[in-house]
């Protein structure tokens, strides 16, 4: 089991962002928590890291699921966000296909209120659960059921933002600072093509008085 208290939404999308850089497509994260404890805002993170816009990202209670196509090459290429508060059962979920949703490989599973649908569940998944610990702060709890696995390293809450799409990305993924290739790409195209230019000339006086002080 893996914890960690955040300190702010912002710091709850972090954490989030750099879980969904260890996904390879296929995973179902179940989002456990009271109302308000922040499970959306987790999912807006998680969108982020995918190379989502997350202020695309709003609460599917009315209409069960939404999905969201990502940005990022390679990875999963879809982010579909249930929820189920107002399910009585797995039964509920065949609307939105459930059976086949969960054998797409292509596809990240953000569910909320699993415990509703709980005889459905696939054995293999993520447990987070999020609980309120002040005004601010909320402690997540990651618990890997059945044959779960992530990609690489263990997620980490150190991010920064991508210098092209300002998406965040985790500090030890391999694309860093960027968060894709192509944002690696369209930096180089910007290097070659003269989008960037150096503030001042390289020869200029001031350079040499800063390096002898």
């Amino acid at each position: 089991m893996t914890e960690h208290l955040s300190e702010s939404a912002e710091d709850t999308m972090r954490f989030a962002a750099a879980l969904a850089h260890q996904l390879r497509g296929g995973e179902l994260i179940a989002l456990h928590g009271d109302l308000g404890a922040g499970k959306t805002c987790f999912v807006r993170g998680l969108a982020r890291g995918l190379g989502i816009d997350p202020g695309a990202v709003s609460s599917p209670t009315f209409v069960i699921m939404h999905e969201y196509e990502s940005k990022h090459e390679p990875g999963p290429r879809v982010l579909a966000h249930i929820d189920a508060y107002r399910m009585g059962g797995g039964g509920e979920l065949e609307s939105v296909g459930w059976d086949e949703l969960v054998e797409r490989r292509d596809t990240v599973i953000a569910l909320e209120w699993p415990q509703r649908v709980a005889d459905v569940l696939p054995i293999d998944r993520l447990d987070v659960t999020l609980e309120h610990r002040g005004d601010d702060e909320r402690l997540i709890r990651m618990e890997p059921r059945g044959n779960f696995r992530l990609a690489g390293k263990a997620a980490s809450a150190k991010t920064r933002p991508c210098p092209i799409c300002e998406m965040q990305v985790a500090i030890d993924a391999d694309t860093f600072p960027f968060c894709s290739k192509r944002c690696r790409l369209a930096d180089l195209n910007r290097w070659m093509g003269g989008g960037y230019r150096v503030s001042r000339p390289a020869t200029d006086p001031r350079d040499w008085e800063e390096n002898a002080e």
